[in-house]
Order: C-alpha cells, then sequence, then structure tokens
C-alpha cells in the first residue's frame, strides 16, 4: 500500500462516481473516456481493491472499500482546492451576484455554500431567489453574475451550460385520492411559473378536465397541500420526498426538465465557474441509483453508459 495518494487519481474516482458515468466524468475533467478508464484502474491497483462495481458493461456504482476511499478523497481534494484557492486564485475575491431558481435551493444549497465559502472566503456572494424567467433577463441586462434556472424541452438548450437533465412527473399524496378526481385538484405556482404552464398545456392537450386546488408562491406550502391529499402537482423527480408519491397512470406525460447555468454577457468570472462546478457536482451526487428520494417512489434514474473497452 502506497503512503501516498496521486490526487489526480482520486479526483477521476470522485468525478466517475458521481456521474455514474466514465463518458461524462471524462467531459469534466477534460480527459478522454480511456484516460479515465485507466486512472480508475491505477487506482484500484494501488489501493489493492476493486472500487466500482462493474456488471455486463455497465457502472453500478462504488464497492464497499470505494465508498470508504470516496469519502476520504472529497475531504482530501476539498482541502487541496481551499489551499491551492488561497494563493494560486487571487482573483477569486470581492462579490459575486448569483440568482437560484428555488428548486436548487431547496436541493443542494446548504452542502454547496459550505464548500464554497471554505473553499473561497474572500468571495462574498449575494443571492437571490425567483422565477427562472426572470432570473434569466437579470442576468442578461448584467443585473446578476449568473443564475441556475430550470427550462423545459426534449433538446438541450443552446443558450447556457447544461448541467442536469431529469423527468419531471405528476405527484400526489401517498393517501390521498387526489389523482382520480375529476376536474383534477391541482396545486401551482403563479401565472408565469413554466411547471404550472406545462402541466396546464398537457391536460388540456388531453382532455382531462382540471380546477386550482392551491395557489402559492414556495415549495414547502405546495408539498404540504400535495402530502395532506389536496391536489397533484408537476415536480421533478428528484424533489420526490416523505409523504409523496408519483402517479403512474391516468395523467399524460411531461417533459424533461433541464438545469442550466447562464452567465453574464461580460463573461464568466472564476468564482462564478467554480460554483457552478459545486452546484453541478452535487446535482450529480448521490444520484448513481436514482434521482434524490425518487428511487423508493418510482423516480428515473439517470442514463448509464457502457464501460469503455
Amino acid at each position: 500500500m502506497p503512503r501516498h495518494l496521486d490526487m489526480d487519481l482520486l479526483r477521476a474516482l470522485v468525478a466517475t462516481a458521481d456521474a455514474a458515468s466514465f463518458s461524462l466524468a471524462a467531459s469534466r475533467l477534460g480527459r478522454t473516456q480511456s484516460a479515465v478508464s485507466l486512472q480508475i484502474k491505477r487506482l484500484e491497483d494501488l489501493v489493492g481493491h476493486p472500487l466500482l462495481v462493474r456488471s455486463q458493461g455497465r457502472l453500478d456504482g462504488p464497492t464497499p472499500e470505494g465508498l470508504l476511499l470516496l469519502d476520504y478523497a472529497r475531504r482530501i481534494l476539498r482541502l487541496n482546492d481551499e489551499a491551492v484557492g488561497c494563493f494560486a486564485e487571487p482573483e477569486l475575491a470581492g462579490s459575486l451576484r448569483v440568482g437560484l431558481a428555488e428548486e436548487i435551493m431547496e436541493r443542494d444549497l446548504a452542502g454547496v455554500m459550505e464548500d464554497f465559502h471554505q473553499a473561497y472566503p474572500r468571495v462574498r456572494l449575494a443571492l437571490e431567489c425567483d422565477l427562472s424567467a426572470r432570473l434569466a433577463a437579470r442576468v442578461q441586462a448584467g443585473e446578476l453574475d449568473m443564475a441556475l434556472i430550470k427550462r423545459i424541452g426534449t433538446q438541450p438548450t443552446a443558450e447556457g451550460r447544461p448541467l442536469w437533465r431529469e423527468p419531471m412527473v405528476w405527484v400526489t399524496g401517498e393517501r390521498g385520492g387526489a389523482a382520480q378526481e375529476r376536474p383534477l385538484p391541482l396545486a401551482l405556482f403563479q401565472e408565469t411559473c413554466i411547471f404550472r404552464v406545462v402541466a396546464q398545456a398537457a391536460l388540456s392537450q388531453a382532455g382531462i378536465p382540471w380546477r386550482q386546488a392551491f395557489s402559492g408562491h414556495s415549495h414547502t406550502g405546495l408539498r404540504q397541500a400535495v402530502a395532506a391529499g389536496l391536489a397533484v402537482t408537476p415536480l421533478p423527480a428528484s424533489l420526490l420526498g416523505p409523504g409523496l408519491a408519483r402517479v403512474r397512470d391516468g395523467l399524460p406525460a411531461l417533459p424533461d426538465v433541464e438545469w442550466v447555468a447562464l452567465f453574464a454577457p461580460d463573461g464568466e468570472w472564476p468564482a462564478a465557474t467554480r460554483l457552478v462546478e459545486m452546484f453541478e457536482a452535487r446535482l450529480w451526487q448521490g444520484r448513481a441509483g436514482g434521482l434524490g428520494n425518487a428511487g423508493a417512489a418510482g423516480g428515473a434514474a439517470p442514463r448509464r453508459e457502457p464501460l469503455p473497452a
């Protein structure tokens, strides 16, 4: 067993485990797929244990030894990046104006903020939460340095940097019968919310009558109303949680949700790039076996790709 572990090999392990894909990890690391595969093999040879489960040409997550090393690798890399950031990136200081869709804040904000403040203590963040359309307009106007927003559709967007794509599903309370009611009771956000627009269009096209049973401005209130059996709502699969269940039959299919990073017209500030990378890692981290809490409730897992030859 070596006394030192190569930082690049640890970074390859973390990227591959988070992405559940050699090709996606290679894209993020700026390497070829075969190079990342060889890095994982070298690390496995160094520690004397297989670190990733390979089954019928696919990647099925880390082994028990891989989980143990991943925990150490994340801590080692965080400390390394924090130290390097203090000396090698003096431009990472000042104020960064960030817009976030509420779904991102609810799901990933706390962990990312902790990591970012530890790595870049001289960057002061000013956060704003709003509808994605408004955030996009403010970025374009130069009022925000960056924003993480949601978009709907089957094709990748041309503008911005795509980070994650997942299914949007109909959600109801575990014990309620709201999904069988007609008109269908809906819990929705304000008029300009893209989830509202898409849901209403899908129901109208399918000829399903609906009524608004709950209107609110936060996911907390909306999810409480749905969990209580009052209504059905459209949500990204990763936001399924306790008391909520996916509606599998009787309602029209919904398009995917794409999470996108936008940057101000004057270009990406290095601090904004680092923050986006941290959010992207959080979006993939822990989702190799499914989307957030959606696994138990029927959420779709991200696509996995064959291992390189």
